[in-house]
Order: C-alpha cells, then structure tokens, then sequence
C-alpha cells in the first residue's frame, strides 16, 4: 500500500496590491541571502546581514510599495527582510493597520492607492524642472567663476547697505519713534 503524499497548497498573493515592478538592478534581486532571516538568528554576523539589507532598502526606487505588498501578503512574507522590515516589525505594521482601517485594511489601502492614481492622471503634468533662460539675457545662467575682486565687494556691499535702508519695516519690538 503506497501513501500519496499531498501537494503543498499554492498561496497566491492578494491581487488588490500589486507587487511593484521596475527594471532597476535592486538590491534584494542582486544580493538576496542579504534579505533571508528566520526567526532567532541573533548572531552578530546575522544582525550585521540585516542591517546591510535595511540599508540597501532605504533606497530602494520600490520600497514603498514592496512593504504594502508585504504586509498585504502575510503568508508569502513570513520571513526574510522586506521594504526594510523583520518578520516582528511587519507584524506590529498589521496590526496597527488593523487598529485603524479595520479588518479589511488591505481594502483600504488600495482604495487609496487607486483614488491617488486616478488624481495622478487627472493632474496637468509638471512643468519642466529647468528653468528657461531669464528673457534679459541670450543664454542659460552660468555660475560666477572669476573671483570678486575688492572693489565688486565693496559695490555689493554699498548696494546691500542701501537696499536695507530703503526697504526697512519696523520690527514688532521696535515703536515707529525709535526707526525713524
């Protein structure tokens, strides 16, 4: 008589939260033994290992969403270092989650995320970062690279003293008697 033995169940991750996807070389793809901890590796090597995983997630370009899909994932994520978490602080995360959105947090997490996307896409887009030549001058700024001689700071400083003077507004310390 032959025992069968029985396939481990699929758990299949929670489609409301994506896993991020970027073509970026990660860090967790790279070096992954750095991210792999079970409970109670206490070792100063394993501790060392945790923190370079943490550290290498702080800059991570998809860290924010690799914590969502982790806390949202509980069975797929129950060890290892992901978004620069431990088991432990993913737990207390759920839990606080639970606190405040209830038991369907997860639900409202995505929720938000779509209402984020979808005023995202309503947004003009951002106009862009450099700035266009000021119309006074033919090109682009260029920084000042001579030295300022005595004479120029003596001028800037006369022109600073100057603009001071015309521009000044009584301090709410000071009476109107005592400016002028």
């Amino acid at each position: 008589m032959s025992r069968t033995a029985k396939a481990p169940a699929l758990i299949e991750a929670d489609s409301r939260i994506l896993f991020p996807h970027t073509d970026a070389p990660l860090a967790c793809r790279t070096n992954p033994a750095w991210f792999a901890h079970e409970h109670g590796q206490n070792s100063k090597d394993d501790l060392a290992r945790i923190e370079r995983a943490k550290t290498a997630c702080s800059g991570c370009p998809i860290a924010a969403g690799c914590l969502k899909w982790a806390l949202a994932n509980r069975e797929l994520t129950p060890t290892g270092i992901w978004a620069a978490t431990t088991a432990r602080q993913r737990t207390g995360l759920r839990q606080r989650l639970q606190l405040r959105h209830g038991l369907d947090w997860v639900g409202v997490v995505a929720q938000a995320d779509r209402e984020r996307a979808r005023h995202s896409e309503a947004r003009p887009p951002a106009p862009d970062p450099v700035q266009p030549a000021s119309p006074m001058w033919s090109s682009s700024y260029e920084p000042w690279t001579e030295p300022v001689t005595t004479g120029q700071q003596q001028r800037n400083r006369e022109l600073l003293d100057l603009a001071q003077r015309t521009t000044r507004t009584p301090r709410p310390t000071e009476t109107l008697a005592e400016v002028s």
